[in-house]
């Protein structure tokens, strides 16, 4: 008997061709951003709706008229999907290992555009290779009423609209930064590219800006140096107790809030008033004890530290943000007046915004009189969604059908 050795790029193709292919047009998109001088530029509505239902008719043509063609049929196949989603999980699996978006980033890598793989002609491709395949395989299987068949397309469809959706409205995603006080409302804002964004559509005022903090760390002090000495943390807390480096500590009184009035702080709610710890030390090798008031200060009053000896000091640290929140007021252009509290982790919707907490002033801390939220619109999300929630029906389903199987 003779083996019969297939050829290569003899039809039907296989895992090879297809691969072939797929390497291929990344390695095409990675010389194009090479060569060329301009990036690409992602699309905005409605150009991304033009080319969406373009896409859509397109692929409905190719399977009425075109189903029976080979090229066609090596498009639906299983090896050509499998080609097609290990080449964008590869670029997917890319943009987690090299740093993406760097200001700095140049040379080869940078060049070919490996620094910014969601905007490369390399991706593109990928992508519309990924999406052109799924599309003919989900119109070849078809709907039918057998129950392999209803998991198979609701998996595939929901992938396949997931990564439309995504790609298309990626250009559609608008995140503005804007910072808001207690005196006026803000309408306007700064995107993700630096440019101002005059009108909204909607106007935030800031009612009140809460933060949570942590207890304060003591650390000893190189005096001259300034370098950290201790490694382990201390809490300065009222009752609170440690040793580090030869040293106890004890600390007697902590003030939230405090005032130095003649070397001696009291627990006063003053405007920028800092947080405040006296703190007895004892070293245990000579038994010398050194005790005095510690304050980090604050952008109104000075900080204090305590001398442990002529080389080392024991200093506060500025206490740490646990939660930081603002209440809000939204004005809408329909008139519809919001009022809520936006948190790091909870936003706020209002008229298609997502509202988010993301920073404040810093120098003054508690006492920030300011607060600095990001606004996010995704039109395209609710349809991203649809195809995840699709994605997951397939899965009951199989896991449903599956346990029904053994079952009887």
């Amino acid at each position: 008997m003779t083996k019969n050795n297939k050829v290569i790029w003899q039809y039907p193709w296989g895992y090879i061709e297809s691969f072939l292919i797929a390497i291929s047009l990344v390695v095409l998109g990675f010389s194009l951003d090479f060569v060329s001088e301009t990036k690409m530029s992602v699309i905005h509505w409605p150009t991304n709706l033009y080319i969406g239902v373009a896409v859509i008719i397109l692929l409905l043509l190719l399977h009425s008229f075109f189903k029976e063609k080979k090229i066609i049929k090596w498009l639906s196949n299983v090896k050509t999907s499998i080609s097609a989603i290990s080449i964008y999980a590869f670029l997917v699996l890319l943009m987690g290992l090299i740093p993406q978006g760097s200001p700095k980033a140049s040379g080869f890598i940078h060049e070919i555009a490996l620094t910014n793989i969601v905007h490369s002609y390399a991706f593109l491709f990928a992508q519309t290779y990924l999406l052109v395949v799924l599309g003919m395989v989900i119109l070849r299987k078809g709907i039918t009423l057998k129950p392999k068949d209803i998991a198979f397309f609701l998996n595939h469809f929901g992938l396949w609209l997931t990564l439309f959706a995504a790609s298309l409205g990626a250009g559609d995603l608008q995140r503005v930064s804007l910072t808001v006080n207690k005196s006026d409302a803000v309408y306007s804002g700064i995107n993700q590219k630096g440019k101002v964004i005059p009108d909204l559509g909607i106007a935030i005022k800031l009612i009140d800006f809460k933060i949570d903090e942590y207890s304060p760390k003591a650390f000893i002090v190189d005096n001259k140096s300034g370098d950290i000495l201790n490694k382990s943390l201390f809490y300065l807390e009222k009752g609170n107790k440690a040793e580090i480096m030869n040293w106890q500590f004890d600390v007697t009184e902590y003030f939230n809030y405090a005032v130095n009035t003649g070397g001696k702080f009291y627990s006063v709610l003053d405007y920028g008033a800092p947080p405040a710890a006296y703190v007895v030390a004892r070293n245990m090798k000579n038994n010398i004890v050194k005790k005095g008031w510690l304050s980090c200060g604050s952008f109104r009053y000075k900080g204090d530290f305590l001398e442990l000896s002529d080389e080392t000091i024991l200093v506060m640290a500025e206490p740490e943000p646990k939660k930081y929140s603002s209440h809000i007021k939204v004005y809408t252009e329909s008139g519809k007046i919001i009022s809520d509290t936006v948190f790091v982790n909870k936003p706020i919707s209002a008229n298609g915004w997502k509202i988010y907490q993301i920073d404040y002033d810093q120098e003054k801390g508690r006492w920030s009189e300011i607060s600095v939220l990001e606004l996010v619109k995704d039109p395209w999300i609710k349809v991203v969604y649809f195809g995840i929630f699709l994605m997951m029906l397939g899965a009951i389903y199989m896991f449903w059908v599956g346990n029904k199987k053994k079952i009887l």
